[in-house]
């Protein structure tokens, strides 16, 4: 092989490793399937960053968790940092943000937005007594929208 075909190739090699750019971070949406609650409950979202704790290197994670009523509308959302390790939670009362009475219950559904990898549950609570009642977890990832560039 010549040299200046190892140059050439040595050359093309370096270009396409400069003309690479980096994949930005995509953040997921993710959601529990739907769970009931009733007058004289909670629901709580509890969410964990499992990233290592320190003294070793971990990495705070951003998020926005929220409550979704049945019909697509957010209920109550948070902007979350949860360090490596932490949780965060966001609650919802039955009374109060749901304004359910007697013999009233509403569908809802909690959402993470992230560009971590997060681990949710959600429950549901006597706000009384404040035994846990139901425990869900299981989230699932969906399509997030990506807006689209414009090229400036």
């Amino acid at each position: 092989m010549s040299t200046f075909l190892r140059i050439s190739v040595f050359a093309l090699a370096a270009a396409g490793l400069f003309a690479q750019t980096t994949t930005p971070i995509v953040p997921v949406l993710e959601t529990t399937g739907v769970i009931g609650a009733a007058e004289g409950q909670v629901a709580r979202l509890n969410v964990l960053n499992p990233g290592v704790a320190p003294p070793a290197v971990g990495m705070v994670c951003s998020a926005q968790i929220a409550f979704v009523g049945e019909d697509g509308k957010v209920i109550k959302t948070s902007m979350v940092s949860i360090n490596p390790g932490a949780t965060a939670a966001i609650a919802v009362d039955g009374d109060i943000e749901l304004k359910l009475i007697a013999a009233e219950r509403r569908e809802i559904r909690a959402t993470i937005v992230s560009s971590c990898k997060l681990i949710g549950t959600v429950e549901i609570f006597d706000k009384f007594t404040g035994r846990t009642q139901a425990v869900l977890g299981g989230f699932h990832a969906v399509a997030v929208p990506v807006a689209a560039s414009t090229g400036n």
